[in-house]
């Protein structure tokens, strides 16, 4: 028993000590963002770097003991970090402070940066737009329903263009200062997130009142110092208040995903694994869409996505949303691109960026 004591506080000496190790190349590395963040000074941000190609790297330099969910995870915090020491930016994002989407620009920009929320998709355009962010954040697409057609919409009213993509789940959980549901009395939830679990709260605590509150963080602070409250929020919000987790993953809709799109007004560089988003529309004839489509097949591009939808106050008449690999400046698509202008009405490119994993 004494033996096992002391080999579990040698180990734990061992760790502290890696920790320091790692705290001063945490620190070195911060120092090299910095280091870039002069040289670049003076400079328009830009998003060059590809984070998929860089986890690529580590994940396969990995000798495997640490699972590569892990590895990800860590340092996707430490690159964001980075970003934000190296081009200090300002994002706006479709709210509420503390939901998904605030996750996923803290997640792509790092915690440090500054964030603007906003009401919609098209008011974070537009502050980009007006020069007040340099990037927007907002979703485009779900796992159950498909394209975000209103972020689409937005995003072809201006001329800005995709310049990163990111998947996030999309799940709520029940939080707490106790983790124990027995000791709930009352729920801080946004609309959005108690229509979303409704099924859940009837089932299990049909007799517990909700109150509506505007965002996750609202809701998390709420409870944050409430023996009988619970927070019904991501997982995120709930954890940077000190809640833990009563039951996770509790929407009526499991496992819930959606792609979150990144809005700049300079495209983004060929990373080497891209996707380039474009609409357009075609002539109501016999093999119209086949005469677009084939140029990419006989380019060896592949057509990742091809989804229609109606023109507003145009009668019948659509526009074709598509996703194909390649970058809008690969010699493939430059071709491609130059080809299919002859056989549509209307064409958009909205913009290239590196694939997501």
């Amino acid at each position: 028993m004494a033996d096992k004591k002391r080999q579990l506080e040698e180990l734990r000496k061992k760790l502290s000590e890696i920790d320091r190790a790692l705290l001063e190349r945490l620190e070195e590395r911060a120092r090299a963002s910095r280091d870039i963040r002069a040289l670049l000074e003076g400079e328009a941000p830009a998003l060059d770097r590809s984070e998929a190609e860089g986890l690529d790297a580590l994940a396969t330099a990995s000798g495997g003991v640490l699972p590569e969910e892990s590895l990800r995870a860590i340092f996707s915090e430490i690159f964001a970090v980075g970003r934000a020491l190296e081009q200090p930016v300002r994002v706006a994002y479709l709210g509420p402070e503390g939901g998904f989407c605030h996750a996923v620009a803290q997640a792509q920009f790092g915690v440090g940066t500054s964030f603007l929320e906003c009401a919609t998709v098209v008011e974070a355009l537009d502050e980009v737009e007006r020069g007040r962010a340099v990037y927007a954040v907002f979703p485009f697409e779900s796992s159950v329903e498909g394209l975000v057609q209103p972020s689409i919409n937005a995003l072809e009213q201006t001329d800005l263009v995709l310049v990163a993509e990111r998947a996030m789940p999309a799940t709520y959980s029940l939080m707490s200062r106790t983790e124990n549901i027995a000791d709930i009395d009352k729920i801080f939830a946004t609309a959005a997130a108690h229509a979303a679990c409704e099924r859940f709260l009837e089932r299990e605590l049909a007799k517990v009142s909700v109150i509506d509150v505007r965002s996750p963080v609202v809701a998390a602070e709420m409870c944050a110092d409430d023996h009988g409250g619970a927070a019904l929020v991501p997982e995120p919000a709930g954890r940077a208040q000190g809640l833990g987790v009563v039951r996770a993953n509790i929407g009526d809709t499991a496992d819930m995903r959606f792609r979150y799109g990144v809005a700049g007004a300079r495209p983004a560089s060929r990373s080497g694994n891209d996707t380039t988003c474009l609409l357009f529309s075609v002539d109501d004839a016999p093999g119209a869409l086949y005469d677009v489509l084939r140029h990419f097949a006989e380019r060896g591009i592949n057509l990742k996505k091809l989804q229609s939808r109606p023109v507003s106050g145009q009668g019948w008449d659509y526009v074709f949303f598509a996703e194909v690999t390649g970058h809008v400046t690969d010699r493939a698509v430059v071709t491609a691109l130059e080809a299919i202008k002859r056989s549509t009405k209307y064409l958009r490119v909205l913009g290239s960026f590196a694939t997501a994993e």
